[in-house]
C-alpha cells in the first residue's frame, strides 16, 4: 500500500477519482440539466417565437432532458457526452438550417438556441476530456502498482 504525503500529490488517487466522477456525473450532469428544461420550458411558457422554432426546441429539449435524466440516474459514459455535444451542436446551428428551409425562426428564439446550445456542447466536452484525464489517472496509478 503506498503512502501519500501532501507534496507528491494534492489529492490522493481515489480521492481524485471520486472527485471527477462528482464533477464529470452531478455537476455538469446539473448544469446539462437545466440546459435541457430551459429548451424545453422556455417558448412553451413564454409562447415566444416562431412555431416551426418552438416544435424543434420542444423535441430537442424533451430527448436531452431524458438523456440527461438517465446520466443523472445512473451515471455517464462518453455516449451521453456524445449525445449531448451534437445536440447542442444541433442547437447552435439549427436556427440557420431551419431559416434556409424557409422555416420561421424567430431572433428570440435564435438566441436561446445557440445560447443553450453553446452551454451543452462547452459542458459535453468538458465532460469528456474529464472522462479523459479520469482514464489516463486511472492509467498511470495502475502503471504504479506493483
Amino acid at each position: 500500500m503506498a503512502v501519500y504525503h501532501s507534496h507528491h500529490t494534492a489529492v490522493p488517487p481515489p480521492q481524485a477519482h471520486a472527485f471527477r466522477r462528482g464533477i464529470h456525473d452531478q455537476v455538469l450532469g446539473i448544469v446539462m440539466f437545466a440546459a435541457s428544461a430551459a429548451l424545453w420550458i422556455f417558448p412553451m411558457a413564454t409562447h415566444d417565437g416562431a412555431k416551426d422554432a418552438q416544435v424543434n426546441e420542444a423535441v430537442v429539449g424533451t430527448f436531452l432532458m431524458f438523456v440527461v435524466g438517465l446520466r443523472l440516474y445512473r451515471g455517464s459514459s462518453w455516449r451521453s457526452d456524445a449525445i449531448v455535444g451534437l445536440a447542442g451542436v444541433w442547437m447552435i446551428v439549427s436556427p440557420f438550417v431551419l431559416g434556409l428551409q424557409d422555416a420561421a425562426v424567430d431572433s428570440g428564439s435564435t438566441v436561446l438556441d445557440i445560447a443553450v446550445g453553446s452551454v451543452l456542447a462547452t459542458a459535453s466536452l468538458i465532460s469528456l476530456l474529464i472522462l479523459r484525464a479520469d482514464r489516463r489517472a486511472e492509467a498511470a496509478e495502475a502503471a504504479r502498482r506493483p
